[in-house]
Formats: C-alpha cells, structure tokens, sequence
C-alpha cells in the first residue's frame, strides 16, 4: 500500500467535492486505486432504519463478491465500541476504523488477502480522520445545494423517522427485515411491520404520488388511517377497501393516490393473506422449485375511486421461500445505458443471496441496487420476508 500523504489527501478531496455524479462512488474508485487492498468499505449509520447501518462506499478488485452480511457485522461492532478492530473471516485479515464525524458516523471496513505490515496499519490510521472530515463534507454540501435544511423540514424528517418500525420489531424474529432510502430527506414511501397477539404479522409497503414534501405528507396522511383501522386484524381486502374509502373522501379534490401492498403472514401455518391495491406485485422465490413468480393479485390505487373492490389471496410459503415487497424505486432504478434494474436484477440478488437470512438478503439486494445505479431518482423502500 502507498502511504497516504498531502498530495493523495488533496486530489481526493477535490476528485470526490467536484464530482458530477457521485461523490460516494468517486471516494470507493480513488481510495481502491490507492490502498491497492483487495476490498473496502464505508459503512454509515441508517438514517431511517433504527439501530441499523447502510454501505455508502464500496470497492473490490476482480469480479467476485463478498456478502455485504461480513461488513455490516463489523461496523456495528465499531458502532457500538468507537475503536479500531482488527482480525480474519473467511481467510482474509480485515482492519476496520471508527470515522466519527459531527456530520454523519460511519466506518472503514479494509479487507486484504495478506497480513497487513506495520506501515499499512500506520496509513490506515493517519488516513482514517481526512476521511471523517471529507464525508462531513460531501454531507454538508449536499445539504447546502439543496436548500432543504430548515428546522422544520429537520423536525419532520424526525417524526418520519420514528413512525418507521425498529428493525427488531418482531422481537429477534429473523424472517423478516427491510429497508428504507428516501430520494430527499422526506419520502413518500410508507412501510409498516404490526406484531398481532396470536404471532401473526401484518406488513405493508406503500408508494404515495409525489417525492419529497408533497409525497412525505399525503404518506403521513395514508398511514395515519392506515394504522387507525389495521390494530384489529381485519382481513387485508377490507382494510384496503376501507382505507381506500376513507382516503378518497380526503383528497378527493386533490387529484393523488397511493398504492400499497398489505399483508398478513402466519408464521406458525407459514402462510400469507394478502390484497393489493395498485402497488408492484412482490416477488416470490420458491425454493423447491429452484424458480420465482411475481404474486396474483390486484387492484384499484387508493384515492382512485370510491367503493372500489379490492379481493384476498392466500400464498403457502415453505422453508427457504423468499418473498421481495418493494417500492416503484427498486424497480425503476437505472443504470448508465438507461437500463431498470427491474424484476432480472431482483431474482438475480434474491439468488444469490437465498442462503442468508432476511436481513443479510436486504443488505445483498440493496448492494445489487447500488452495483446497478450510481444516481438515485426515486424513494426506494422493500421488505424482505423469508420463510423458516
């Protein structure tokens, strides 16, 4: 490895500050020419999923692929206990440093294919604190040309914030997880995990009209019915149905609509109930048959039309079964030749990281996302349900 010095650290802040596109990606392409290791990572502390973290800056030689679970793992290390790590997984010797900045926490994750020598060490910990101020300053200017950082936009990034389920709200049930990204501070995707008394779980994952401020309230307006009517375990046609009603009533004059999924799923008779109301139909992944399907079903987009109908469906999941509940940001997301990531790139992730549990195929699907789309133009949001 080359020692980091003024003049690396110079075009490396301007390579990342003047980058056109993304700053994150330019950091991961100039730090992996560099370092010269065989991969790294930057891991930061979720902004929407509570007690959760998220790769924002990956790279790696060649063409093969680690499971982003190996990362994740040790960042929430480094999060919980702010000090250097260093040790070996799966035959590569791995450092990984605290970056604690004032704007945003994260970690370096390096990972090499032989023991890193006394001067590695020595520029990983001279490089790691120009690191923390460069990410505190990529965040700042991207808060500074947005113009989208008065206190109450801040306040109610906060109130969105704690209306999103703890990641562990099913009490270290592991069958199910999910993700959150918000194209700006505010989104106007709404996902909702209800633990029921008898074991059961209701999930729903739902995409208003508009991004930003104007999505982000007609989401708070859909989930605050949503929520009122769906405590009782009513079946989800009825829900969607009532919700649909209701909500038209609303905003009948405003011309807006959400589509949502909503589901009820047994983990005792692994079984799921479900209707749809105009959203993406989730992706199944059926172990024994090695294939997957998308899901039947579907219906009129809440605040669409009054008394509209809405059926229930009942799906068998057996052990290893993966279903994928996501947003119009998953499957819109593009590339630079204009290509969706679409339902191809979906199976392809699901495939690849069926082995692992719901929240490490959340992790795998969303590096997919960031492999396939370096620019994000939509709210992305998606649930990940795996039966045992």
């Amino acid at each position: 490895m080359t020692n980091s010095h003024a003049d690396f650290i110079l075009r490396l802040y301007e390579a990342c500050l003047l980058s056109p596109n993304c700053p994150y990606t330019e950091l991961g392409n100039q730090l992996g020419r560099q370092l010269g290791f065989f991969s790294l990572s930057i891991w930061a502390q979720h902004l929407l999923v509570r007690e959760a973290s998220a790769p924002i800056v990956f790279f790696q030689k060649g063409g093969a692929e680690k499971n982003p679970v190996e990362g994740r793992d040790l960042a929430a290390q480094v999060f919980k206990k702010p000090e250097i790590k260093q040790g070996t997984r799966n035959n590569l010797y791995y450092w990984v440093g605290p970056l604690a900045g004032a704007q945003i926490q994260s970690a370096l994750i390096v990972w090499s294919d032989q023991p890193f020598s006394p001067s590695d060490l020595a520029s990983l910990e001279a490089l790691a604190p120009r690191l923390t101020v460069l990410l505190d300053l990529i965040q700042l200017n991207d808060l500074s040309d947005s113009h989208r950082v008065a206190r109450e936009l801040q306040a109610a990034k906060f109130i969105q914030e704690r209306l999103t389920p703890p990641l562990d709200a099913l009490g270290g049930k592991e069958f199910l997880s999910y993700r959150m990204l918000p194209l700006h501070e505010l989104g106007g995707d709404y996902l909702d995990i209800i633990p029921f008394a008898d074991g059961s779980v209701g999930l729903t994952v739902a995409d208003a009209m508009g991004k930003g401020v104007p999505g982000a309230f007609i989401m708070l307006m859909a989930r605050t019915i949503f929520r009122f009517i769906a405590g009782g375990k009513i079946p989800p046609d009825r829900i969607l149905s009532v919700l649909n009603n209701q909500f038209a009533r609303e905003v009948q004059d405003m011309g807006v609509f959400v589509t949502q999924f909503y589901g009820i799923y047994d983990p005792q008779k692994s079984e799921l109930l479900y209707a749809n109301a105009g959203h993406n139909p989730p992706l199944l992944y059926q172990r024994r048959l090695g294939q997957t399907r998308v899901l039947k079903g579907g219906g009129v987009a809440l605040g669409g039309k009054m008394g509209a109908v809405y059926k229930s469906y009942k799906v068998k999941l057996e052990s290893g079964d993966i279903l994928a509940v996501f947003s119009d940001g998953l499957w819109d997301a593009r590339n630079g030749e204009g290509v969706r990531f679409g339902r191809q790139g979906l199976e392809n992730a699901v495939l690849s990281y069926k082995e692992y549990t719901a929240d490490a195929i959340c992790d795998g699907l969303m590096r997919k996302i960031m492999q396939h789309s370096q620019s994000q133009e939509d709210d992305l949001s998606f649930l990940i349900l795996k039966a045992d």
